[in-house]
């Protein structure tokens, strides 16, 4: 073996460990925010036909339509 095998082996590995390290990463910083948005829009009115606003919703959406006139 060379340095020029080593070299080629290296100049090719290197891209691949950063892509698989970065994926980690990326993965592993997302992964609690996509589960926390997962969570809060699972009960939501366009996700579950049989929803029941809250009082406090009413309210809120009653305000929007009045700013909205």
């Amino acid at each position: 073996m060379t340095k020029q095998v080593f070299a080629g082996f290296f100049k090719k590995a290197i891209p691949v460990v950063g892509g698989v390290i970065g994926g980690g990463i990326t993965y592993l910083s997302f992964k609690p925010c996509c589960d926390k948005l997962k969570e809060s829009l699972r009960d939501t009115l366009l996700s579950n036909p049989d929803y029941h606003s809250t009082k406090e919703e009413d309210v809120i959406i009653d305000a929007i339509e009045i700013q909205e006139v």
